[in-house]
C-alpha cells in the first residue's frame, strides 16, 4: 500500500511538473486567481523535482548494479524505470482525451455509426480540461470532421481524423524524451538479457542523459517562454489584459535570454521571436488590443522553436553543429514547415508561407543527398518535398486538404526524424 500510494504521488508531480507554470513564474494569492492553471502547493512543489529524479536514480542504480554484476538487482530496477516512464506518458495531462479517443476508434471496428457517437461529449470535455494547459483546437477540428463522417455513415473517414485528433495532442518537447529514454532502457534490458553489460551500461549512461533533459526542460529559458506565451494569450482571450501584458513582459525576458546564451541557429530564431513578443507587448500597451491570431502565431512558433530544441537533444545533436546531417537537415524543415502552417492558417499571410515553405523545401532536399539516408528514406524525404510544392501551390487556401496536407508532411518528418 506504502509503495502505491507514493508512485501515484509521484505521477501526480510529474504531470504537474510536465504541464503546470513552473516556480520561475509564481504567482500571490490574488494574481493566482486571474491564471487559467492549476496552482501548485508548496507541499507539491517540493516532491515535484524529485518525481523525474526517481527515474533517473532507478537507471544510474542499475548501473551500479551492473558494475558489481549484481544483475538481479539491474534488471530490477530497470523493470521499475520502465514502469516509471509508461505511467508519466498514460498520466499526461492529454492522456484522457488520446485514451477517450482509442476507445471510440475501437469502437469504430464493430458498433455502428450512432453508437459511436456516444463517445464524443466525453472527448469534447476532456479536450476542454486539457485546454487549461495547452491549445486543444486543432484535436477538436480533427474531432468535428469524425463527427461529421460519421453522421453520414464514413467510418474509415471517421477513424483517419480521430486519429489525427490523437496525433494533435502529442506534446513532442516532453514525449520524445521519453520515448528516447525508455528505447535506451529497453535497450539495455535486452543487453543484459544477453549478458553483454558493458553495452548495457552505455545504453543507460544514454538513458540517463535523456531523463535529464526532460528533468531540466521546464527551466529552460525556451520552454518559459512558451509556458508564459500562452499564459498571456488565455488571458488576453478572456478579456484580462494587464495579466496578458505581464506575461508578453516574462516572456520577452526568457527570449532574451536564449538569444544572449544561445547559439548561433538558437540566437536567430530566437531574436525573431522576440521582436514579435516586443511589439505584441507595445501594441497592447499602446493600443489596448491585439488580435488574437497574433497571440497565436507567437506561440505556435514559441512551440516549434522547443520542439526543434528537442529533437536536437533525441538526435543526439547539437543546434551549434556546423556540418548539417539528415536529421539535422529534417529537423530545420519541420521548423519552417510549421511557420509556413502558421502563416497559411493562423495568420493568412501567404507570401510569409510560401518563403517558409521554399526553406523547408531547400532542407529537405539537403536531407535527400545525405550519405545517411537509404533508398527507402531517401523516396520518402522525395514525397515530402512534392507535398510542400503543393502546399505552396494552394497559397491562400485555409481548408481541410490544405491543413491534411501539412499534417501529413508533419507526420512524415517526425517519423523520419525518429528514425534517422
Amino acid at each position: 500500500m506504502k509503495i502505491t500510494i507514493q508512485s501515484n504521488m509521484l505521477m501526480l508531480s510529474l504531470i504537474l511538473v510536465i504541464f503546470s507554470v513552473s516556480s520561475a513564474f509564481a504567482q500571490t494569492t490574488d494574481d493566482i486567481k486571474t491564471v487559467p492553471y492549476k496552482s501548485i502547493g508548496p507541499r507539491v512543489e517540493s516532491t515535484i523535482e524529485n518525481t523525474v529524479i526517481v527515474t533517473l536514480r532507478r537507471i544510474s542504480q542499475a548501473r551500479s548494479d551492473i558494475h558489481r554484476k549484481e544483475f538481479a538487482k539491474a534488471r530490477h530496477e530497470l523493470n521499475e524505470a520502465v514502469w516509471l516512464i509508461e505511467s508519466i506518458r498514460d498520466n499526461l495531462s492529454t492522456s484522457v482525451a488520446k485514451n477517450l479517443i482509442r476507445v471510440a476508434r475501437n469502437h469504430l471496428e464493430y458498433e455502428n455509426p450512432q453508437q459511436v457517437l456516444k463517445d464524443f461529449p466525453s472527448i469534447y470535455d476532456s479536450l476542454n480540461k486539457a485546454s487549461i494547459y495547452l491549445p486543444t483546437d486543432k484535436a477538436k477540428k480533427h474531432l468535428d470532421r469524425a463527427k461529421e463522417y460519421l453522421t453520414k455513415n464514413k467510418k474509415l473517414d471517421a477513424d483517419r481524423e480521430l486519429d489525427l485528433a490523437n496525433k494533435a495532442l502529442i506534446v513532442i518537447e516532453v514525449e520524445q524524451p521519453l520515448l528516447k529514454s525508455q528505447q535506451f532502457v529497453t535497450k539495455a534490458q535486452q543487453y543484459l538479457a544477453a549478458k553483454k553489460t558493458e553495452k548495457a551500461d552505455e545504453a543507460l549512461k544514454i538513458a540517463e542523459r535523456y531523463t535529464m533533459d526532460l528533468f531540466s526542460r521546464e527551466n529552460s529559458a525556451l520552454y518559459q517562454a512558451k509556458q508564459n506565451i500562452w499564459l498571456a494569450f488565455s488571458n488576453y482571450s478572456t478579456a484580462r489584459h494587464a495579466e496578458a501584458k505581464m506575461y508578453l513582459e516574462k516572456a520577452r525576458s526568457n527570449l532574451s535570454k536564449v538569444a544572449a546564451e544561445g547559439n548561433a541557429k538558437a540566437r536567430e530564431e530566437a531574436e525573431k521571436l522576440l521582436t514579435e513578443v516586443s511589439e505584441l507587448e507595445k501594441k497592447l500597451t499602446d493600443e489596448g488590443k491585439v488580435a488574437e491570431s497574433a497571440f497565436k502565431a507567437a506561440w505556435e512558433k514559441g512551440k516549434a522553436l522547443a520542439e526543434r530544441s528537442a529533437a536536437y537533444v533525441s538526435a543526439g545533436l547539437s543546434e551549434a553543429e556546423t556540418t548539417l546531417g539528415s536529421e539535422s537537415n529534417l529537423i530545420e524543415a519541420r521548423l519552417h514547415t510549421a511557420y509556413a502552417e502558421t502563416y497559411q492558417v493562423t495568420t493568412q499571410e501567404p507570401d510569409k508561407s510560401a518563403r517558409e515553405l521554399d526553406t523547408a523545401y531547400s532542407y529537405v532536399q539537403k536531407a535527400a543527398e545525405s550519405s545517411l539516408a537509404g533508398p527507402s528514406d531517401r523516396k520518402k524525404i522525395h514525397d515530402i518535398g512534392k507535398l510542400l510544392l503543393n502546399l505552396k501551390a494552394s497559397q491562400g487556401k485555409d481548408d481541410s486538404a490544405t491543413q491534411e496536407r501539412f499534417n501529413t508532411v508533419n507526420e512524415k518528418l517526425n517519423e523520419l526524424i525518429q528514425k534517422m
